[in-house]
């Protein structure tokens, strides 16, 4: 009998202890149920005993209010509960959750890049005195708001040549990229994303290491054919493992074209379009093709050696270029293609040949101003001695048809040609030391050889 009074005494304290730990969880009824069915049972049994237990009597009233009082909890919290799904059903699907500061930084993502050393040309080159540049740098932010969609702005805070102040525009990318948009493409052997707004166009594929940085030698070809523009690009790729294929890449955009400052003046839009494909794994090949549209009066957002000026005293002009480009790589490695210069591979060849078109029917007559066309290409090789270091060479070359002269690379010439030797030391995974030899040729009509060959040590990084 003292044992059931001692077990009375210590019961409500044990499990009220208890049940206040597992009421404090929003989905813990059940659980909580299970632990009172065992103090109901003992009050209703010591509801009947005798009179002469009437010393138990208070603890047990205690024990009765104790259970009523937890039964109303359980009460309200099946009502809270069945009201948070009510209003989770009333939310519309895939309706995103407000954002807050807390959610907004997880969201946002920061990368970037670093270029800086010493320039050393001849006479006619632009750093006859030697210099220290800042030829590239680069920070690029990209904010993330749902599954699909992401917008990016990027940076460009580097000093060029002439100077800081002088560079444009301060804000060069800003687009929102989209993929997968499309549902219903999903289990399909189609793959499809966009990007709309201001950014630089996939032709080629030295436009994505025509850097400092990412290259594998301090300069560019002499050709460095590349645009950036506002318009609207789709890409995606198409699964061919079915007829025992690797997929096929393809890229298609609309811009503007002309690199007239705000609104597009010209009266028709410029078109691109890109495929891509790796017939065996260590070989990968491309083929872009580019028309400008018609750009009146205004210079081309497409470059060619610096070249995006219209044909002299032409009224009316339109820019057609197209490139093929290969790449081989010996002893592949585990890394992207891009950028080379932290590729893992053992050896990689480069190769890439183009030609353009100016095409006007305004201009006047003469070679100094007729319609300008001409070829371009270049072919590069890297070899890494060891994980740490590693060598290269490029060839590169613009030629112009019909002896035609025009601004390569700011000298006036027929043909430009260069020769560049380098090597570089990785410093880390992010940081590679560069140094690096270029020897310019160049040649036409009335062109003197100008004394603009450049050395150039550099340390470069990205984040």
């Amino acid at each position: 009998m003292i044992c059931c009074v001692d077990m009375i005494n210590r019961y409500p304290i044990m499990r009220r202890s208890s049940i206040t730990k597992v009421v404090k969880q929003e989905k813990g009824e059940v659980k909580m149920k299970r632990l009172l069915i065992p103090i109901l049972v003992l009050a209703f049994i010591f509801s009947y005993a005798p009179p002469g237990f009437a010393a138990t009597d208070e603890e047990i009233q205690i024990l009765k209010q104790q259970v009523q009082q937890l039964l109303q909890r359980i009460d309200k919290l099946e009502a809270d509960q069945a009201k948070t799904k009510e209003d989770m059903a009333k939310a519309p699907s895939g309706q995103a959750p407000k954002v807050d500061l807390s959610n907004t930084l997880s969201k946002l993502k920061m990368k970037g890049r670093f270029a800086t050393g010493y320039y050393k040309s001849e006479t006619a080159g632009s750093f006859p005195s030697g210099s220290f540049e800042m030829p590239d740098a680069k920070i690029q932010f990209s904010f993330q708001p749902d599954e699909i969609n992401t917008v990016v702005m990027r940076f460009k805070l580097d000093n060029g040549v002439t100077g800081i102040s002088t560079t444009s525009p301060l804000l060069d990318y800003f687009y929102l990229q989209s993929k997968d948009f499309i549902p219903s493409l999903k289990d399909t052997p189609f793959s499809l994303s966009s990007r709309l707004g201001r950014f630089k166009l996939g032709f080629g594929e030295e436009t994505w290491s025509d850097n400092p940085v990412e290259g594998v030698l301090p300069s560019n070809s002499a050709a460095k054919t590349g645009v950036s523009d506002e318009g609207l690009e789709l890409a995606g790729k198409i699964k061919l493992d079915k007829i025992g294929l690797k997929p096929l890449g393809w890229v298609t955009s609309v811009s503007n074209g002309n690199n007239t400052v705000g609104s597009d003046s010209g009266q028709g839009k410029a078109f691109l379009g890109k495929l891509y494909y790796t017939p065996i794994d260590p070989l990968y090949l491309s083929a872009s093709y580019y028309d400008s549209g018609r750009l009146k009066l205004s210079n081309s957002e497409f470059s060619i050696a610096g070249l995006a000026q219209r044909p002299t005293n032409a009224t009316d002009w339109e820019r057609k270029v197209w490139e093929i480009d290969a790449r081989y790589d010996f002893g592949k490695g585990k890394k992207p293609l891009d950028p080379p210069a932290y590729s893992d591979s053992k050896a990689i060849v480069r190769l890439s040949y183009g030609g353009f078109h100016d095409i006007t029917s305004t201009a006047t007559t003469g070679l100094a101003t007729a319609e300008r066309a001409g070829n371009f290409g270049f072919i590069e090789g890297t070899y890494n001695l060891t994980k740490k270091i590693y060598t290269a060479g490029r060839f590169s070359f613009v030629n112009l048809d019909n002896e035609v002269t025009a601004s390569l690379n700011s000298v006036t010439a027929n043909t430009y040609d260069r020769y560049s030797l380098g090597m570089g030391y990785r410093w880390s995974d992010n940081t590679i030391v560069k140094l690096g030899y270029d020897w310019n040729e160049e040649s036409g009509p009335s062109t003197n050889q100008a004394n603009n060959d450049q050395l150039t040590a550099i340390v470069s990084t990205q984040f």
